[in-house]
């Protein structure tokens, strides 16, 4: 995001602003006479006919985006980024170098999520687009929108669309060492809309301060209630704080029918359901976080934590849950040392293609085990044999998340923890 912030619009020099000169009739081609202005470089003249080419050439792109030039040229941001939003829109997003240079307008003006709105638009009418699904994966998880950038990283995997800095972020969320530079500039230039904070909330609820992590929230929520990462990471922000009046509040303005699918509402009720030393229901809202999202560590460790405390007697599932939670701290651990050590470990990758693996996560591990076949050699690790039978279990159904044989994978709660 940071390079989007810079990168120029179009290749031309900048001439600052001027004062507009008195209007004049509108000409019969008055897009015939903005570009003669704008060929002598008189952007003001030429501004003065862009109303009259943008009703005479409605459906021409181009047209539009000789208008976005000379706004461009006038240092008007906003202008510019809608115009080409618009040429964008008007052509049904086919001009793949149109679409960069709306979204670069956008974010430069501050209007990440518009940027954001345009490029699901874009997919949306051309799947294909690869490179379009890669800038909305990094402009989510760039504003800490993980939970909307996943499905696309997904996608871009399974369509082998992927490297490892994409393989990364999928696997490691957002450490208390993330910069957050970009998002904060994005609400200083756009003050309107304080969504691009909720990277900064996240990193706040994450180092342990949740008061300034709720009042931010609180700020966003504000600003955007219809906004549901902001609101599933308020309700954790006051289930971590205790704050049970607040919560209960604070749920009862939701839709809880749009939630249930959420791992955060479920870690949130969960959290509560424990505050009010009642831990059978805990247990079943963590069981109904970790099937939501069976990738997080949190769920998982909390049932093992409650099945203890409740003197569960089921060897097997305890088992199979111990493991997955083994398996998802390990991979974690070798993500960012391969990471620390500059992404270059063949072991590692494939350490880490062989956990995600046993995992039920088989896209992901097939993806690991390319990487590492195309890093520095190292005798010891036998990649090619890993790969192979990863390979083996995948077809065009497999599912991102195998559950076939992994008995911690199952919708309901198990009868022996009930």
């Amino acid at each position: 995001m940071v390079v989007l912030l810079s990168f120029p619009l179009t290749v031309t020099t900048g001439c600052g602003k001027q004062d507009l000169p008195e209007a004049r009739q509108t000409p019969e081609r008055p897009l015939g006479e903005l570009r003669l202005a704008m060929r002598k470089q008189k952007w003001a003249e030429a501004w003065q006919y862009s109303d009259a080419v943008l009703k005479a050439h409605p459906d021409d792109a181009d047209a539009i985006a000789s208008v976005a030039m000379v706004a461009q040229h006038l240092e008007k941001p906003n202008e510019v980024a809608d115009l080409l939003t618009k040429a964008c829109s008007v052509e049904s997003f086919s001009n793949d170098g149109r679409v960069r240079q709306a979204m670069i307008a956008l974010v430069g003006a501050g209007r990440l999520y518009d940027a954001i709105d345009l490029l699901e638009e874009t997919i949306e009418a051309v799947p294909s687009r690869h490179g379009t699904r890669r800038w909305l994966y990094d402009l989510y998880i760039n504003s800490g929108n993980r939970a909307e950038a996943i499905p696309h990283g997904r996608t871009l995997v399974r369509q082998r669309q992927f490297d490892t800095k994409l393989l990364l972020s999928l696997g490691i969320p957002p450490s208390a060492k993330d910069d957050l530079g970009s998002t904060l500039e994005m609400v200083r230039r756009n003050p309107d809309d304080k969504r691009p904070l909720l990277r900064q909330a996240n990193k706040l609820l994450n180092s342990g301060e949740v008061d300034e992590a709720t009042e931010l929230l609180q700020q966003i929520s504000g600003q955007h209630p219809e906004f549901q990462p902001a609101q599933l990471l308020y309700a954790m922000a006051l289930a971590e704080s205790g704050d049970i009046d607040a919560y209960e509040k604070w749920l009862s303005e939701q839709d809880t029918s749009s939630l249930d699918t959420k791992a955060e509402y479920w870690i949130a009720k969960a959290t509560i359901a424990a505050a009010k030393k009642d831990p059978q229901d805990a247990l079943r809202f963590y069981w109904n976080a970790s099937q939501r999202n069976p990738d997080l560590t949190k769920p998982w460790s909390s049932i093992l934590e409650l099945a203890n405390d409740l003197k569960i007697d089921s060897p097997d599932q305890i088992s199979s849950i111990t493991d997955r939670l083994e398996s998802l701290q390990q991979i974690r651990s070798s993500m960012e040392r391969f990471d620390q050590m500059g992404s270059i470990s063949r072991r590692l990758a494939t350490d880490i293609a062989v956990e995600l693996e046993k995992l039920g996560r088989l896209w992901e591990a097939e993806a690991w085990a390319s990487i590492a076949m195309t890093l520095p050699r190292d005798d010891t690790v036998d990649v090619e044999s890993v790969r192979a039978k990863i390979v083996g279990q995948l077809t065009g159904q497999t599912p991102w998340q195998v559950s076939e044989g992994r008995p911690e994978l199952q919708s309901e709660l198990p009868i022996e923890f009930q």
